[in-house]
């Protein structure tokens, strides 16, 4: 189905782990986008974000807020896959097929951290390397041959939104990794730096909440964009009501 100016995968995380695993091994690439509501305001909103996304090419509904607007507009109910989720399904199948995964993002404390986390967890997991996101853009080609260097199928960038996809897309043709994925802050809950919301409100679509809580300074930032996201949905309604487009 389409929503924005995308077409969203309507299976569920398993289905979505295993197809990527399967584009992997058939040599095809992958730009993942897991949409959720704040990505969908920076799309809307920010010009090179837009463009940056023309190379996306596999995307999974995330958040609740893309959920409900998907349900209000096009009547269709749709399951969430949450990134982190995918992101961890992917390296325990990669674990299991050999699969090669380079982590890169957050500060090195972080990332080295994340790291052994997934080993403790997936101890056949084949770590090719990982690398903190903080770094200049002269350092980028730099990264980017050491992560060709690697021999890594799969890339998991959190470098947070937009940041991460923009570098996805300025690097695509450079590198020969596969799977190249954006995975926000995942890297600061797997390493246990921050704490993922119960399951309750995870459930009740409130992990947004919960962030809120965790970090005020940082996320409380976004609830205007994704008021204004909110606003877009009911718009986009309403017009479709009228008989217009979207």
């Amino acid at each position: 189905m389409r929503f924005l100016d995308f077409d969203l995968q309507e299976g569920n995380l398993i289905s979505a782990a295993n197809e990527l695993i399967q584009r992997t091994q058939s040599g095809l690439r992958s730009h993942v986008l897991t949409l959720n509501a704040l990505i969908a305001y920076e799309y809307i909103h920010n010009l090179e974000y837009k463009n940056a996304l023309a190379t996306v090419n596999y995307v999974v509904p995330d958040g609740s807020g893309v959920l409900k607007a998907i349900k209000l507009i096009s009547k269709k109910r749709v399951e969430r896959v949450p990134g982190i989720d995918l992101m961890l399904k992917i390296c325990e199948l990669s674990s299991e097929t050999g699969l090669k995964v380079f982590f890169l993002g957050a500060k090195e404390g972080i990332v080295t951290k994340t790291v052994e986390k997934l080993k403790q967890r997936f101890p056949l997991i084949d770590i090719a390397g990982y690398h903190s996101g903080f770094f200049t853009r002269e350092e980028s080609d730099t990264i980017v041959s050491e992560i060709n260097s690697s021999s890594a199928d799969i890339v998991f960038v959190g470098m947070g939104v937009p940041k991460q996809d923009i570098w996805i897309a300025e690097n695509i043709d450079k590198l020969h990794a596969s799977v190249l994925m954006g995975v926000g802050g995942s890297f600061d809950v797997i390493s246990g730096d921050l704490k993922r919301a119960p399951l309750w409100m995870q459930k009740a679509g409130l992990e947004w909440l919960y962030r809120i809580v965790q970090e005020p300074e940082k996320r409380l930032k976004i609830i205007p964009k994704l008021v204004s996201f909110e606003t877009y949905v009911v718009g986009s309604y309403f017009k479709s009501r009228r008989g217009g487009s979207r």
